[in-house]
């Protein structure tokens, strides 16, 4: 009697191991047909001013430039915002991933990689946004060259600068299948143009 109930156990056990299974493959095969694309970029940083709120260059005040002079002199211009991917997931299943892999191209300049490690879900036709918070240093990445154009290329990214800035990110999901982690084959590019108005 109870070795007949701890092999119906088993079986039973195997099953919901196998239906899981499936349900993993099947959300890896819908999120290799989702749409991605660079929504927006918030909470833009420079040297710890918020370059989001500069509408107009006379919106930059004598502290913020004695901010970005100091920072440049020490050699540290950190430039942080939050790079929102939206995920469109066109299929009649859900679609996850729980890992991505991101490099950040800025003006077709590879600036920073990374990963994020967390489970991300789009229910079946619907469309999520997935936060990545990017952090670097500019004055670091970008050596070499003059103080005035590290400067402005970080406040092209602001409103109100009139700036093209283009922001490219190569993302690489990863999907837990059983107890294994299935990288997506390739690159997937995703690219937009902001142009500060």
């Amino acid at each position: 009697m109870i070795r007949s109930r701890i092999i119906l156990l088993a079986a039973f056990l195997l099953l919901i191991s196998s239906c899981d299974i499936l349900r993993q493959i099947g959300e890896m095969q819908a999120l290799s047909k989702c749409e991605f694309r660079i929504h927006s970029l918030t909470d833009i940083y420079l040297a710890g001013i918020n370059v989001s709120k500069i509408q107009d260059i006379s919106d930059v005040r004598p502290m913020d430039i004695m901010l970005l002079t100091s920072a440049l002199l020490n050699n540290q211009l950190p430039l942080s915002f939050d790079l929102n991917l939206e995920v469109k997931n066109p299929n009649e299943q859900v679609a996850s991933l729980n890992r991505l892999e991101w490099m950040l191209f800025i003006d077709d300049m590879q600036m920073l990689e990374g990963a994020i490690s967390e489970r991300f879900v789009t229910q079946a036709g619907e469309t999520a946004m997935l936060p990545v918070r990017i952090g670097l240093n500019l004055a670091e990445i970008l050596q070499g060259e003059q103080a005035d154009k590290i400067i402005d290329f970080g406040l092209g990214l602001a409103e109100g600068s009139g700036k093209t800035t283009r922001v490219m990110v190569k993302l690489k999901p990863s999907v837990m299948v059983g107890q294994r982690s299935v990288m997506y084959p390739g690159w997937i590019e995703v690219r937009n143009e902001f142009t500060a108005q």
